[in-house]
């Protein structure tokens, strides 16, 4: 297998000639290899931009004015009345055929989930806390929920229903009404209060995206710090999640949307399982993902890596597909629980390659059948079984030392290695009060882009112990340092006096 891998590492993309059709005439003259070979990775940098995305979508988007600019002209020859002399007087204008991309209504079952993800991307963007953002959102699509008819709230998925019937309505009602609610809710303070004074239960949480230097934000995330925040009756189990989306924003999202939901359903069936619990959520998310995208055509798909806190019982669990990673910090250092899954992976590319898939070296970089340089992802149906949907995870004992979980995108982890994210968290303890402690994961985002990151940048935490003993740990640890600096230079006074 090894030897098959480094084999391919030597073949060079195929030249794109000026036509698509590979039938075109071999006496065209072609340049030698070696220009061939930098013209293909120039077209194939300048066509991906680093992105990870089907060859269909790269088309669609490199070609996107060139089809707007053909939709909106007349058709040739234009249409006209019979009868009607070609050019003369009294004959009508040419018809004008717009492209329009197919709209679809959105199923019932999704609609409830849906409305809190859209609810909580306008709160986010008005600058509020991710914890916040999501308890409120939660609170106001129920609320409109509990004025609709139907109610969507209770609308449970099953794969062969697929009712759309009237949830374009409701989609329009849950986006138009969430700043009603709000004052609804606001104002009731007597049936409220009691909700509001629990919205600060769960381990602290910082979150943060930020889009980089690509033209789209593809990434999405989740910060729950207790499960009580959907269900008061659930036990305070926090989930954090992030979702890196490639060909496109609409799995990425769907998966933000709608695991919480998921969750939810696996910790009725398997309780104090947080492992199994959170394994279940993530397979049953990609089944309704997997309705969705072959109902609604589609073509992306999205990594995800994903953690389940129960500080009752001082267990963690990860689980995740694709190649954003998961870390935990403890007083001196960041270790990684995840396993990259990618084509460079010789576990996954034999995998890859028993399931009748294809490693190229395209640009530098190893890709499935050409494509993604990811092995593993939620949606993507076309690639499967070669793009697997089977999560790994990992069970985790929390110990005594442990002050954080961080989950992030692979723009962070291309930019960071792990001494590198304790040394950002250690400067951001000591250059800003504790008070300031959500706004550590937008630090971290924007160190990345500054240090050169091309992707969209999105970071997670969950404290595992109160944020400031994590700022008092990190301060004395940069006491320490000084200290330690401080008896270096001394040693060093000393051995010149005595020389």
């Amino acid at each position: 297998m090894g030897d098959q891998v480094q084999e391919r590492n030597h073949v060079q993309p195929r030249e794109v000639g000026p036509s698509f059709d590979d039938s075109s005439d071999d006496s065209i003259h072609l340049p030698d290899e070696t220009v061939a070979a930098e013209e293909s990775n120039r077209r194939f940098e300048d066509l991906f931009g680093y992105r990870k995305k089907s060859v269909r979508r790269v088309l669609e988007e490199t070609f996107e004015e060139e089809m707007k600019k053909a939709a909106e002209e007349s058709v040739e020859p234009p249409v006209r009345v019979p009868g009607a002399a070609a050019g003369g007087a009294g004959a009508p204008p040419p018809v004008t055929v717009r492209y329009r991309a197919p709209t679809f209504n959105p199923p019932a079952h999704d609609i409830f989930g849906d409305a809190v993800h859209n609810i909580f991307q306008k709160l986010m963007a008005r600058g509020q806390p991710a914890d916040f953002c999501h308890w409120m959102a939660y609170v106001i699509a129920a609320e409109i929920d509990r004025k609709s008819r139907p109610k969507f709230q209770p609308v449970r998925f099953h794969p062969d229903i697929y009712n759309c019937e009237g949830t374009d309505a409701a989609k329009k009602a849950f986006l138009d009404g969430h700043w009603p609610a709000v004052d609804r809710i606001l104002m009731k303070n007597a049936v409220e209060a009691p909700l509001l004074l629990d919205k600060w239960s769960g381990i602290h949480v910082s979150a943060e995206q930020m889009r980089g230097q690509r033209h789209k934000q593809e990434d999405r995330f989740v910060a729950y710090p207790s499960a009580k925040y959907m269900d008061r009756s659930e036990d305070p189990v926090a989930l954090l999640a992030v979702f890196d989306g490639h060909g496109g924003h609409e799995c990425s999202q769907y998966a933000a949307g709608h695991l919480w939901e998921e969750w939810l359903r696996a910790r009725g069936t398997f309780d104090e399982y947080l492992e199994q619990s959170l394994t279940s959520a993530l397979s049953s998310l990609d089944e309704r993902m997997t309705v969705r995208s072959e109902k609604e055509h589609w073509k992306g798909g999205t990594t995800a890596v994903c953690c389940a806190i129960s500080m009752e019982h001082r267990q963690m669990a990860f689980a995740w597909l694709g190649d954003s990673p998961g870390y935990i910090m403890n007083n001196l250092e960041f270790r990684k629980i995840t396993r990259d899954h990618s084509p460079h992976d010789n576990e996954e590319a034999r995998r890859v390659e028993e399931a009748g898939g294809q490693l190229f070296v395209i640009g530098g970089e190893l890709r499935v059948n050409g494509v993604l340089n990811l092995t593993r992802a939620l949606g993507d149906v076309q690639g499967r079984p070669m793009i697997s949907n089977q999560p790994e995870s990992a069970k985790i004992d929390m110990e005594v030392n442990d002050y954080l979980v961080l989950l992030a995108c692979d723009g962070v982890s291309d930019v960071f290695d792990v001494r590198a994210l304790y040394e950002l968290v250690e400067a951001y303890c000591n250059e800003y009060p504790v008070e300031e402690y959500s706004s550590l994961a937008g630090y971290i985002c924007s160190q990345a882009i500054d240090e050169g990151s091309c992707d969209n940048v999105t970071v997670v935490i969950g404290f595992l112990r109160p944020p400031v003993e994590v700022w008092r740990m990190m301060k004395r640890a940069d006491s320490d340092e000084s200290d330690d600096d401080d008896d270096d230079v001394e040693k060093e006074l000393a051995l010149d006096v005595v020389n």
